[in-house]
């Protein structure tokens, strides 16, 4: 079995386009010392965010030879497949302490946050209320995913040394975890609700 080099864009991109049937696109680019080409000073996901009318590509060759004129660009996955829940960092790995026990959830970490992955149309049962957190969904939501700037794969989304998808939990399945680490790291605001924002 053809194993997978997440940390080389075109490897990891013709991963997430044929063995799991992501839609990607090319983002913005990072560069050392002088940050994001979108322009924004002080960019907080430098070359880890879409262009705007960014073109959705789902041909691995096309998004190669795309990334060849990009060195550097930052790689965009659009949310049909699956759901995004976006929370904090400090959080959501003492909710994959959890999670892991029960199933491996896909799990991307950036600087000041952790993004889990689910099924799709499931991400608003996960954040109960006062857990805070923005759930990114169906074709216009987006993630940046590894080796986007910034960020790692904590769990794969397929099945370490293979080409397999990993499967998704629902959205109710997760909710426990991430309420108890809410609990835990005094985030959890009694009565308020989490902000489920789908976008």
């Amino acid at each position: 079995m053809e194993l997978v080099n997440h940390r080389r864009p075109e490897d990891a991109a013709e991963a997430y386009i044929n063995a799991l049937g992501w839609p990607l696109s090319v983002g913005w680019r990072h560069r050392p010392r002088q940050g994001c080409t979108c322009g924004t000073p002080d960019c907080s996901t430098s070359g880890a965010h879409p262009k705007p009318g960014a073109r959705v590509l789902r041909d691995a060759e096309v998004l190669a030879q795309a990334l060849q004129q990009a060195p550097g660009a930052g790689l965009v996955a659009w949310t049909g497949p699956f759901d995004a829940l976006v929370v904090p960092r400090q959080m959501g790995m003492a909710a994959m302490i959890d999670l892991d026990a029960i199933k491996p959830v896909p799990c991307i970490v950036a600087e000041e946050t952790v993004t889990l992955l689910m099924l799709p149309a499931t991400g608003r049962y996960a954040l109960r209320a006062g857990v805070p957190g923005e759930v990114r969904s169906g074709d216009r939501g987006w993630i940046a995913v590894p080796p986007s700037h910034g960020t790692r794969w904590d769990n794969l989304p397929w099945i370490e040394g293979t080409r397999k998808p990993q499967g998704l939990l629902h959205g109710r399945d997760i909710a426990s975890a991430l309420e108890e680490a809410a609990r835990h790291y005094g985030t959890l605001e009694p009565g308020a609700a989490g902000s489920a924002v789908t976008v």
